[in-house]
């Protein structure tokens, strides 16, 4: 009896460490995530710079608005169809499909007329903006604001140094040198520190 119970609780011991091990685990995901979050932002802020640089800061938010708008519509309007999961409980009548349907038509003809002139890829920086946005109301939770924000502002200074190095959409190089590389290693660092250990 005595060698049943202390299997059984050898058991339920090892059954807690893997559930702890596999939620660390899942933490170190989500930090990952958070940290690409960052990575993507720092393309739309490159790509904003490069319409400011030759539009004016104006137009490049505006596109960058309207772009948000029609993706973040269509992302809704999946969910209303429940083609994607989760699906919104939005107010009267942004849970109809046509009135969806109606922002997105309008939203894209405005977005198709602001972006004449530039690059029509520039069209997408307002859709680089929704992983932030949706990082920040599903990883925030999980991680805590602290160590949420200290991911996405470690991936954004990473893919920031990246991209001044190359000089990215026509800005003006900044290569890397080691105090760059020590400041990056140090927001690393300082990200581990913000989760813990645990």
């Amino acid at each position: 009896m005595l060698i049943a119970t202390a299997r059984s609780t050898m058991v339920v011991a090892d059954a807690g460490a893997r559930a702890e091990a596999a939620e660390r685990m899942a933490q170190w995901i989500a930090v990952g995530l958070a940290i690409l979050v960052g990575m993507v932002s720092t393309l739309q802020v490159a790509m904003l710079a490069a319409m400011g640089r030759g539009r004016g800061p104006a137009e490049g938010v505006w596109v960058s608005m309207l772009g948000t708008l029609t993706g973040l519509a269509i992302l809704v309007l999946l969910s209303e169809l429940r083609l994607l999961r989760g699906g919104p409980t939005l107010a009267t009548p942004f849970d109809r499909p046509l009135v969806l349907v109606s922002v997105i038509a309008i939203a894209g003809m405005l977005l198709t007329l602001a972006v004449q002139g530039n690059a029509p890829g520039f069209a997408m920086t307002g859709l680089l903006a929704l992983p932030f946005l949706f990082g920040a109301t599903v990883l925030g939770p999980r991680l805590g604001i602290g160590l949420f924000l200290g991911a996405v502002i470690a991936g954004q200074l990473i893919a920031g140094v990246v991209f001044d190095h190359y000089g990215f959409f026509g800005a003006p190089p900044h290569p890397i040198d080691l105090t760059r590389v020590i400041g990056v290693a140090a927001l690393l660092i300082g990200v581990a520190l913000i989760r813990g250990v645990k």
